[in-house]
């Protein structure tokens, strides 16, 4: 009898701890967890909306671009992590690829942040290619008009919708590359020369104070045609 009681009593607590275990393991949520090492091809990291706040992936499942949740385009392979600002919309990202093709080297880094609604308007970025070594600091301005109504009509443009070209022609009625988007300025090295260049709002070149590799510098001014106005010191253009 007491044996028998004694049983009934282990497997009522036996039976306790498995629901215990399954209630915590199944039901309740867990704050927090920890793991030494984790593999992963895709990380999201997502807000309670649903919306993606940061994604980590590998070369294969790079996210496309999204604007509020939706698909917009896919720009292709990026591997990194991107942005997204509290609508679920891409702003701002760092990717990097790197390898060796033969002799022929094709590196680069690249962290960028976006305007509202549109491409990059800071990037520091590191390029090593043939006949290519950049590092530096570009500042982008970008039009008010949304990426994905530019992305819908330059691509039906390059296939030769004249609608969507008179379209993109009447955005951009001062033909100053605004509606594309135009680089301002630049700080950094290229091909072993230091430079700090900084442009009009079409992206016309019209200061570049520079450094060559010899040590040499030179500060040029140039009018809205491209045209040189003055060199300091007077002499001819530094080379690399």
């Amino acid at each position: 009898m007491k044996s028998t009681y004694l049983q009934t009593t282990i497997n009522l607590v036996l039976g306790c701890a498995v629901v215990a275990l399954g209630v915590q393991t199944q039901i309740l949520q867990k704050d927090q967890i920890s793991v030494r090492e984790l593999n992963v091809e895709r990380l999201n990291v997502m807000e309670p909306t649903g919306h993606p706040r940061l994604v980590l992936a590998n070369t294969a499942h790079a996210p496309k671009a999204i604007k509020q949740g939706k698909v917009v385009f896919d720009p292709g392979q990026r591997p990194g992590m991107i942005f997204y600002n509290d609508e679920g919309t891409e702003n701002g990202g760092l990717i990097f690829r790197g390898k060796k093709v033969g002799d022929k080297i094709e590196h680069g880094l690249h962290l960028s942040f976006d305007r509202y609604n549109q491409d990059q308007v800071v990037a520091l970025q590191h390029i090593e290619q043939e006949g290519m070594l950049i590092a530096g600091l570009n500042i982008v301005d970008r039009p008010q008009l949304d990426f994905d109504v530019y992305m819908e009509l330059a691509l039906a443009a390059e296939k030769g919708d004249q609608a969507a070209i008179a379209k993109l022609e009447a955005l951009d009625v001062n033909k100053d590359g605004s509606v594309h988007g135009a680089r301002r300025a630049f700080y950094g090295t290229l091909n072993n020369k230091a430079m700090l260049q900084l442009n009009d709002p079409s992206g016309k070149k019209r200061i570049e104070m520079a450094v060559n590799a010899k040590g040499e510098p030179q500060l040029v001014f140039y009018d809205a045609k491209g045209k040189e106005m003055l060199r300091l010191p007077e002499q001819k253009e530094l080379k690399p």
